[in-house]
């Protein structure tokens, strides 16, 4: 079998050189198309943002317009057939003035503007040379403006209006109304800038040497950003109808013993001519990609060998440092034992190799520990058994019992003989019983036995009440865990200010536990008196069997939730014991109790 780091490092070459070759040699394929199709996204770009600077400076132009549609002075002298001519163009050119004034880079310092009124008078921001403009109001455009409610209405590269020019121009025109939205019909506005304006637009966006041309749908040319192209209009009209079908894209056009890279673009609605739609045709000179696409290509091609060879070293390099660590570890897991101290393991990396040797340690630490905890509950176990069996039979506690039942016999003509015998062998034959799991009623019956001997030995002196319900009487618990408590409250728990001790056994379950409560009316315990309750001294007792040692079991038995619970009494003098056991009904234990 091959060695994990010859099998890391073939993978690493077929799953990351190879392909990293592969991707190379088809980005190499496609350097140029790619080069191409970027360019022209960037020219796309440069046409939409020119297109939109356009569309900005026209949206200008028409709030300009109604700075003069919203003024009252200037509807109101217009309005009255008697006011002064003068006095109106006075402030038709204070209000261009003003506008000019906080806008004075836009497009309205080079704009022309003509306003005539319902009665003919013409006012303006050039000389009108004694030339009657009136003749405007017979415009196509300017008539639709008319019948327009002072809605805008635009004209596109039109022939210039103004007698003796001989450019093109884009214009607007707008009805002025007596109430600004509504009212009455009192004057025209016409608002024009010159083509060659947006033909600089149209330069700004373009690169070094790029020619622009905006053709309509017949294929003239409409403007350009030179006045010398590489292009003759036959050569565009040509190349348009080719590709008329699409709306935008890139080829390569040749053209004399040049070529060029050729985006042309639609522009949409609502910018249209004489109802034509226009498109831009944006010439780039292809030799400076021609030699960037080969200059890339051999920066590609060494880049490809040099991260070729540079992925075969770390990947070596990288095999190595990752599979030692790994051979170092899995060499001492195979003879791994407890209390082995592992070598050349390092928590502080910060990387997998350290959270592997972390976890590792970790894992041992916690293997260590379990190991020491079932160490001691075995030994717990072991030492609760021999307990259990020493109480099993006590000879001071016989000898004292038989005693009490022979002087009873004597002083008492042998009335309560029978009944001191019967308590006596069920407590002795529930001790001498090997099973050590056993019902509730069997727990409970030992304890009425129990205490029915100390009441003959101490002339009845303990009151004993059972409240326990008849399903948990079927319930299962462990051997010999009640008597403790009971037997404390007998015998350290004695009140002599009191003639009787009384307690009381009850029992509930509540969320799959069972809850068994001994109470005692005695003079209560002190704290220190639980710590020493649940030692393993024996002093005095009759079981000999701890608390402690009881509440480890119970733990060990069922698991650490359950257990013991001492506490004093609080609504009066005693002392409290809560037994928490899981609620199991069931057999107990095949072994019966021994009575032999």
């Amino acid at each position: 079998m091959k060695k994990f780091s010859v099998r890391l490092f073939l993978l690493i070459v077929f799953a990351v050189v190879l392909p990293l070759s592969l991707v190379s040699v088809y980005i190499a394929a496609h350097m140029e198309a790619f080069l191409r199709e970027r360019l022209s996204q960037n020219v796309f770009q440069n046409v939409q943002r020119s297109e939109g600077y356009i569309s900005s400076c026209l949206e200008d132009l028409a709030y300009f317009s109604n700075i003069f549609a919203y003024d009252t002075n200037l509807r109101e002298m217009l309005y009255e057939p008697e006011s002064s001519t003068y006095e109106a163009s006075k402030y038709f050119d204070e209000i261009i003035a003003r506008s000019q004034i906080e806008n004075p880079d836009d497009l309205r310092a080079n704009a022309k503007i003509v306003l005539i009124d319902k009665y003919g008078r013409v006012l303006s921001n050039w000389s009108l040379n004694f030339n009657d403009y009136k003749f405007l109001l017979n415009e196509s455009w300017v008539k639709e403006s008319m019948d327009n409610d002072g809605h805008i209405v635009w004209s596109l590269f039109s022939p210039a209006y103004i007698v003796g020019d001989k450019g093109r121009y884009i214009s607007l025109a707008r009805s002025i109304l007596s109430d600004i939205t509504s009212g009455e019909y009192i004057g025209t506005l016409i608002i024009s800038i010159e083509q060659s304006e947006f033909e600089r637009i149209l330069r700004a966006y373009a690169y070094e040497n790029d020619q622009v041309y905006i053709l309509l749908d017949n294929g003239d040319v409409l403007m350009s950003s030179t006045s010398s192209g590489a292009f003759s209009s036959d050569e565009l009209r040509l190349i348009y109808e080719e590709g008329s079908g699409n709306r935008q894209g890139n080829e390569i056009i040749s053209s004399g013993n040049s070529r060029y890279l050729l985006s042309y673009y639609t522009i949409p609605h609502p910018w249209v001519f004489n109802d034509s739609q226009m498109k831009v045709f944006h010439f780039s000179d292809y030799a400076p990609i021609e030699e960037e696409v080969q200059e890339a290509m051999s920066i590609l091609r060494f880049a490809i060998i040099l991260v070729f060879c540079i992925v075969l070293f770390i990947s070596f390099t990288l095999s190595r440092r990752v599979v030692k660590p790994i051979t170092t570890l899995t060499e001492q897991l195979r003879d791994y034992s407890i209390g082995m101290h592992f070598k050349d393991l390092d928590p502080n990396r910060q990387d997998e190799i350290g959270d592997l040797h972390r976890g590792v340690l970790r894992m041992n630490a916690r293997l260590e520990k379990l190991f020491s905890r079932v160490k001691e509950e075995h030994e717990a176990r072991e030492h609760y058994y021999y307990e259990s069996l020493r109480a099993q039979l006590n000879p001071h506690y016989l000898y004292n019992t038989l005693g009490t039942i022979r002087w009873m016999a004597i002083a008492r003509s042998a009335d309560n003989i029978v009944e001191a015998i019967d308590s006596l062998a069920s407590t002795l034959r529930y001790s001498m019983g090997k099973e050590s799991i056993v019902t509730v009623r069997d727990e409970i019956e030992h304890i009425e036995s129990y205490v029915h001997i100390h009441n003959l030995r101490y002339a009845a002196y303990a009151d004993l009440s059972v409240n326990v319900p008849e399903d948990i009487m079927n319930m299962n618990m462990m051997r010999f865990i009640l008597q403790p408590i009971v037997e404390n409250s007998i015998i350290h728990g004695f009140d002599k200010s009191k003639s009787m001790i009384h307690i009381s056994i009850s029992g509930e379950t509540k969320d799959g536990k069972l809850y068994i409560r001994i109470l005692d009316d005695g003079v209560g315990i002190k704290k220190e008196a639980i710590k020493a309750l649940e030692s393993d001294e024996k002093g005095k007792r009759l079981t000999g069997i701890g608390l402690r040692n009881v509440n480890e079991s119970i733990k060990l038995q069922y698991g650490r939730e359950y257990g013991i619970r001492i506490s004093e009494r609080t609504d009066t003098h005693g002392t409290e014991a809560l037994f928490i056991l899981p609620a199991i009904t069931g057999e107990t234990s095949e072994e019966s109790n021994d009575s032999r």
